[in-house]
């Protein structure tokens, strides 16, 4: 388990480091429970997108499926949600697993409402 671990992390590490505009990610198990979190997002951010956005990959799943009648075609990889103040929000389904990005795409530097949440989530590792 300690090796799966060390494995994410690293990835986690190269994925940020190869894109400079992410503002936070959150990793969501199949039950919908954060399990990593980016250092700039609060617990309560984290619990709260993994909340959202597991409920809405999974509509999105269901919606796709009735769409193209059939398993081997409906089967969803990833959704994207572009917001008016320039963020994308990005969602992939690896396994049991989704994994939520948040971007910036103003090409701007992104100013977090300290209201909002970020730093002391404690690195991200659910409990």
């Amino acid at each position: 388990m300690a090796a799966q671990t060390s494995e994410v992390d690293a990835v986690l590490r190269s994925f940020l480091n190869d894109f400079p505009t992410i503002i936070g990610y959150v990793v969501i198990n199949g039950d919908g429970i954060p399990t990593k979190w980016s250092d700039t997002m609060a617990h309560e951010k984290a619990v709260f997108y993994a909340a959202i956005m597991a409920d809405f990959v999974n509509n999105c799943k269901k919606v796709l499926k009735e769409l193209l009648n059939g398993p081997a075609e409906s089967e969803l990889t990833n959704v994207r949600i572009r917001t008016k103040e320039g963020s994308e929000v990005i969602c992939v389904t690896y396994t049991e697993y989704t994994f939520v990005v948040i971007q910036n795409c103003t090409g701007k530097p992104w100013v977090q409402d300290p209201d909002e949440g970020g730093g002391g989530g404690g690195g991200g590792e659910g409990a």
